[in-house]
């Protein structure tokens, strides 16, 4: 029965691990099927709901993952450094908030909602240490209406996506592909390695 219980948890993390490179590769496709749509992307909503639902290693993986994907394909430029650094901390900030957005699901609209107001902002921050403060301000307002459709997009897709999705979620997904009995004997790895119990 042991020996059982520990061959059903080695399945579980290796499910668990060849879920980053395929959820990575989802965000990928997707980002490029909309790349004809200026400014108006699921990378946000597709990388906030991971942070949601998976463990942290798990959900800080992805956007690497993603990242390394961009480099792959379009080689070295500022975006694939801001993408480096930005959707990291979108993860981060998002599994520090999930338990109050579990509660409170508009707080993740509106999180994705000003990513998508500030993400030309933090562009523009790439831009200003690389190419100094004479691009900075050409740069970043060039770039407001942009945020504009940014943060409208999101705050769409959020509001339509986030409920119908977490439902499929906790009654088919998640019973398959995470396990919430792993890792028991420290609070704080418990935290790191377990996904948001629904």
């Amino acid at each position: 029965m042991k020996w059982g219980k520990t061959v059903s948890v080695h399945v579980q993390k290796l499910i668990q691990l060849l879920i980053i490179p395929l959820y990575a590769a989802l965000v990928f496709a997707l980002k490029e099927v909309l790349a004809m749509l200026p400014n108006i992307e699921v990378v946000t909503f597709l990388l906030a709901f991971a942070a949601i639902i998976f463990p942290l290693y798990m959900a800080f993986s992805i956007p690497l993952v993603f990242s390394a994907l961009e480099l792959l394909i379009y080689s070295i430029n500022t975006w694939v450094i801001l993408y480096l650094i930005v959707w990291p901390l979108l993860v981060i900030i998002i599994w520090v908030c999930r338990y109050f957005i579990k509660k409170y699901w508009w707080i993740f609209i509106i999180i994705t909602g000003i990513w998508g107001f500030t993400f030309g902002t933090l562009d523009a921050f790439i831009n200003l240490l690389i190419f100094g403060q004479a691009k900075f301000y050409s740069y970043w307002i060039a770039g407001l209406p942009f945020d504009a459709v940014h943060g409208i997009g999101n705050i769409m897709f959020s509001s339509f996506l986030y409920k119908p999705i977490m439902n499929i979620w906790n009654s088919h997904l998640q019973y398959y592909l995470i396990n919430n009995h792993e890792i028991k004997n420290h609070a704080l790895v418990n935290q790191l390695l377990t996904p948001l119990s629904t």
